[in-house]
């Protein structure tokens, strides 16, 4: 009997976007992302970390343009200080799907990339004690 070894967690994620270098560029500037050196062309951009993210604006002729209507994809991305994030994002233009409160993922709020895409900001990745004793 032949064995497969699974990891506990995807290694690569790629999103299709409708123009690789504008949302590289939101990636790098808002969350932090570190481009991959590899060139990957002009339709696609990979960001170094784990896992891996990627960007790709290459579509098939006639395939609509990504969107959140049509991909259920929903990105989180931590932050040490996601107060100071929104506030940085805010004052960019970014629009803000949820505004800040506090939850079982810390201090969280959601805004959306270029292409509408849900990003969600949190500062904790365990809903450790949640919820607060006294609540």
């Amino acid at each position: 009997m032949q064995k497969t070894a699974v990891t506990g967690s995807p290694g690569f994620i790629s999103i299709t976007v409708s123009d690789a270098k504008k949302s590289a560029s939101f990636y790098e500037q808002h969350l932090g992302a570190v481009r991959d050196t590899f060139d990957f062309g002009p339709d696609a951009v990979a960001f170094v970390g784990w896992p891996t993210f990627a960007l790709s604006s290459v579509r098939r002729p006639g395939q609509p343009s990504p969107s959140p209507r049509n991909a259920s994809i929903q990105l989180w991305w931590r932050a040490s200080d996601a107060q100071a994030l929104y506030e940085k994002v805010v004052a960019a233009g970014v629009p803000i799907l949820t505004e800040p409160f506090d939850g079982p993922f810390g201090r969280t709020f959601a805004m959306s990339d270029p292409d509408g895409y849900r990003i969600t900001i949190y500062e904790k990745d365990q809903p450790l004690f949640w919820p607060p004793k006294g609540s």
